[in-house]
């Protein structure tokens, strides 16, 4: 195997874990989101590190009772860090990827087909061997309630005391993933998955001047976030004006659904868990949700 050489010892403890648990199984070991990102200040704060681990079989990883997905998650040097496992025909079809991951297929393969949104930290480059981009048909559904899914956990976090860092960093999650989700749907070449370049990718599309000019403040508060722990402007209006954006995509049909309000909440229930806090939150808001000033 071939081992990339590091000084990040948090990169090593990972390696070092794999390689001790499953050393003949790996095939590759991808790094994947900001902790990753070269392109990203060095002021950026992670407190996340999601590695993907490309494995021959699951036959001696560990898994979950109620679930088939394989993955972990460990505390490293007060990082979290999220261990993902697939196997290469997985990521070749479809069908058995759904059957081992929690992920967007589409999102997936573009982490790791293309060296600007992955890095590879151990073993063997599978690039080339995965599907091409231009074959790829996207589930916008898919990739559209990924953002929701991280509004919801956002709003449950800010039932619980001690834990708006976290309600926070849900939202930005949120703010980033509907960024990629518009970067996609607006233009289908689209395939970088980087925070910034994300926000140049929405300066340049073709689209409504309200949608560019709003999601473009909502990146830039996340983003100021991600540096300091602080937004500009009161965090909860923040939140309630990107909620309330995004739902009048919907309403307007300017997305890839257009959903009037007891669609949307039907739609929202059917998703995940039910996003219970997102649904709760904007059956709240039916009366602005049905007006034309949303």
């Amino acid at each position: 195997m071939n081992k990339i050489k590091t000084k990040d010892s948090i990169i090593s403890n990972i390696i070092n874990y794999l390689e001790d648990s499953f050393r003949d199984n790996i095939i590759s070991v991808y790094g994947i989101g900001s902790y990753f990102d070269k392109t990203l200040p060095s002021d950026w704060k992670n407190t996340d590190i999601d590695v993907i681990v490309i494995v021959n079989s699951f036959d001696k990883i560990p898994k979950l009772e109620w679930t088939q997905v394989r993955y972990e998650t460990k505390n490293i040097e007060n990082f979290n860090v999220w261990l993902g496992y697939n196997t290469l025909q997985g990521l070749k079809e479809k069908e058995v990827f759904a059957k081992e991951s929690f992920a967007n297929y589409e999102w997936s393969l573009l982490d790791l087909k293309c060296q600007g949104n992955s890095q590879l930290l151990y073993g063997k480059d599978i690039r080339n061997q995965l599907p091409k981009i231009s074959a790829l048909k996207y589930d916008f559904d898919d990739i559209f309630v990924r953002c929701l899914y991280h509004l919801d956990k956002s709003l449950k976090e800010s039932k619980s005391s001690g834990k708006t860092l976290v309600s926070k960093r849900e939202f930005t999650k949120a703010v980033f993933k509907f960024g990629f989700y518009l970067c996609k749907y607006f233009d289908k070449s689209y395939y970088l998955t980087s925070v910034l370049n994300i926000s140049i990718h929405i300066k340049n599309l073709q689209i409504e001047d309200k949608i560019k000019k709003n999601m473009l403040h909502f990146m830039e508060e996340s983003k100021i976030f991600r540096r300091t722990d602080k937004f500009s402007t009161d965090f909860k209006i923040l939140r309630k004006n990107f909620i309330l954006f995004i739902f009048s995509l919907l309403r307007n049909g300017a997305l890839h659904r257009k959903l009037e309000f007891q669609e949307l909440v039907n739609y929202l229930e059917k998703k995940f868990n039910g996003l219970p806090y997102l649904t709760r939150y904007i059956k709240t808001a039916k009366k602005i949700y049905n007006s034309s000033k949303i």
